[in-house]
């Protein structure tokens, strides 16, 4: 008897293969081994690959790029760089130290002191993070594997198989090698991003590694975050000084190092974007790299200069206050000035998080660190968290080119201007002529932190502002503050939470709205 044809097939192939295209990758896979018919009409693309220290990801990293198809479709490399730990290093100075009563053992638990406050502490954010927020699905998928958490002996167990494998790559430089690899074998490949984020909050990752993806379900963890990063909320650490740097230390930044060396050494590949992004964290690469020429400044300024580069998004770990070595030296300056086919750039700082100290500090030397002058293409410019003077930054944006399509200008601080955004708005309203173009006008937007702030959270306002800036709106900030805009103006986003999008309005009009309870 002939088996019938499932209903589904009945679809011409073109329709599948539209209604597949709104799946995310994980489920597209899955559907592709239901059955050999939808395994050979259902289409797979994924044009980016995961790499970290982890035999896992270098597996599948290797596996693609031996692919003779899916090797072809690779437009990008993203580098996990945080690591697993023993235990939680504090850096006071140049050498780290451990606190002795963290790596004891808990008797209830059967793990080390540490591991299980970092565990109570992931449960602790997840409900701060859904504070009164209805249940949505992805609130229930991450209730129901924290109802299903394995012990935390068993946790431990499995997080120490992972730092072992990591340390067996590491000693074998398994990674390293895996990425030189990959730039052979990726012909496609664009953009090259380095980040300490990937692995987010607890099941929320930002990126779905395979190692993250094998993880066992109620697997909690101590969430690594890669680079010079401090684990207590709002707090940032300040960088130290790169040239008196042990090793250990600057191994922190790992992938990020390996980047720069292999990338301006190598020759044989097409890159032309590099991005360094802490994803909003407290971090980034170390500032202090453009205090005076070293290794990794000459590989940086090795890449800026590469005949066809044309996109740089480099997070810079600043620490908190202060004016800093790197600027003033113009080294920073130098470096950047070589990338002359520029076409994008997002610059950003942990200057000012939450640092009552930093209110008096001068505000950053633009003009010492934009020059705009030598990027004649530039058509993206995105400053986050700079401290600015608004003339001097009036001054750089009447020099940027006509080739400019956007301006993003997040959570930016003036500490000798009262009249801060909205006087800032108004006199690129005035002054700045672009309503008057008749090319496609800058798109500009405005990033800010809202009255909860959480890492990756922020409301933006790009409609209201080129409502205002080339319309008849009102100034989207007026009588409000940095913190925030009025209620009612702009949208809250989380990067790590595509779902937590909402209006920027009052609770009781998120209640009615059914967002929060």
């Amino acid at each position: 008897m002939a088996t019938q044809r499932p209903w589904f097939f009945r679809f011409p192939p073109e329709m599948i293969s539209l209604i597949v295209s709104f799946l995310p990758n994980k489920d597209v896979k899955s559907l592709r081994l239901t059955c050999k018919a939808l395994g050979e009409i259902t289409p797979f693309s994924s044009s980016r690959v995961f790499l970290s220290a982890n035999s896992l990801n270098i597996q599948v990293f290797r596996a693609v790029a031996d692919h003779p198809k899916f090797r072809q479709e690779i437009t990008e490399i993203i580098w996990d760089d945080a690591r697993f730990v023993s235990a939680p290093l504090i850096w006071e100075n140049v050498h780290p130290t451990i606190d002795p009563q963290s790596v004891q053992t808990n008797p209830d638990e059967g793990c080390p002191n540490w591991f299980v406050e970092e565990c109570e502490e992931n449960r602790y954010r997840m409900r701060h993070r859904k504070h009164r927020d209805v249940d949505r699905p992805d609130h229930l998928a991450r209730k129901n594997q924290i109802d299903a958490q394995m012990p935390l002996k068993v946790c431990w167990e499995y997080y120490m198989q992972i730092l072992n494998d990591q340390t067996t790559v590491i000693e074998a430089q398994d990674d390293e090698k895996a990425f030189l690899y990959g730039l052979q074998r990726f012909p496609r490949l664009k953009r090259v991003t380095v980040t300490p984020a990937a692995h987010g909050w607890l099941f929320t990752p930002l990126y779905e590694t395979p190692m993250i993806r094998a993880f066992p379900y109620g697997f909690n963890y101590p969430i690594p975050r890669g680079w010079h990063f401090d684990q207590t909320e709002g707090q940032v650490v300040e960088p130290l000084p790169w040239s008196e740097a042990t090793e250990e230390y600057k191994e922190l930044w790992r992938g990020a190092r390996i980047t720069l060396r292999v990338l301006s050494q190598v020759k044989k590949h097409n890159f032309s974007e590099l991005s360094f992004d802490s994803k909003q964290l407290h971090t980034g690469i170390n500032f202090r790299i453009f205090d005076q020429p070293c290794e990794e400044y000459n590989h940086f300024a090795a890449i800026m200069k590469r005949p066809g580069f044309r996109r740089l998004h480099l997070s810079l770990l600043t620490g908190s206050s202060g004016y800093w070595a790197g600027f003033q030296s113009g080294y920073f300056h130098q470096a950047v000035s070589l990338a002359r086919e520029l076409t994008d750039i997002y610059l950003s700082t942990t200057f000012n998080l939450g640092s009552l100290s930093s209110l008096g500090d001068p505000p950053i030397p633009l003009k010492k660190v934009l020059p705009v002058m030598e990027w004649p293409n530039l058509c993206n410019l995105a400053l986050s968290r700079f401290s600015v003077d608004t003339s001097e930054l009036m001054d750089i944006l009447k020099l940027l080119p006509s080739s400019l399509q956007s301006i993003e200008l997040e959570f930016i601080e003036f500490p000798f201007d009262e009249s801060c955004l909205t006087g800032l708005l108004e006199r690129m309203r005035e002054e700045l002529n672009w309503a008057e173009r008749d090319q496609l006008k800058p798109t500009v937007t405005i990033a800010m932190e809202g009255h909860r702030r959480w890492p990756g959270r922020f409301i933006k306002l790009p409609d209201e502002v080129a409502s205002f800036l080339y319309g008849s709106g009102e100034n989207p900030v007026d009588g409000g503050d940095t913190c925030g805009p009025r209620n009612g103006w702009g949208t809250n986003h989380d990067l790590f939470e595509a779902e937590y999008t909402r209006p920027n309005v009052s609770i009781p009009d998120l209640r009615k709205l059914g967002i929060v309870r």
